[in-house]
């Protein structure tokens, strides 16, 4: 059995449809992000794809899909990017549009974001 299969049927992962359903709401996120003359900077990287699986997990996390382990070495990995709080929160707005764009409720979705909030600290840089 898959860790998405294990994870129980009452989390919004399963009730969205769990792994696919991830994956395209962060292309979804993605191609916005890409697009935003922002954000854009950020998201054109060689590990472009290493980046994608990673936020489809930490938004699998916040649905109550499996964790994420790597979640502990994210203030690591966005060390020197030079990510901003308006940079965090661009982000924030586009994934709030997608989720609205993929009719995840609205209690729902402020758990995702709620989740998603937590992690500023470990992405913005102080001194930024």
């Amino acid at each position: 059995m898959s860790s998405a299969e294990s994870v129980d049927a009452t989390t919004l992962f399963q009730r969205v449809g769990g792994a696919i359903v991830v994956n395209r709401l962060v292309a979804m996120l993605y191609e916005r992000a890409r697009l935003d003359p922002e954000l854009g900077p950020y998201f054109h990287t060689s590990d472009i794809e290493v980046q994608r699986r990673k936020l489809e997990e930490l938004i699998g996390e916040a649905m109550g899909g499996p964790a994420a382990p790597w979640l502990l070495g994210l203030h690591e990995a966005h060390r020197d990017r030079g990510v901003t709080h308006r940079h965090f929160s661009l982000l924030a707005a586009h994934l709030m549009d997608v989720l609205d764009e993929c009719a995840v409720g609205p209690d729902e979705a402020d758990l995702v974001m709620n989740w998603f909030a937590r992690g500023r600290e470990a992405v913005v840089e102080d001194e930024y």
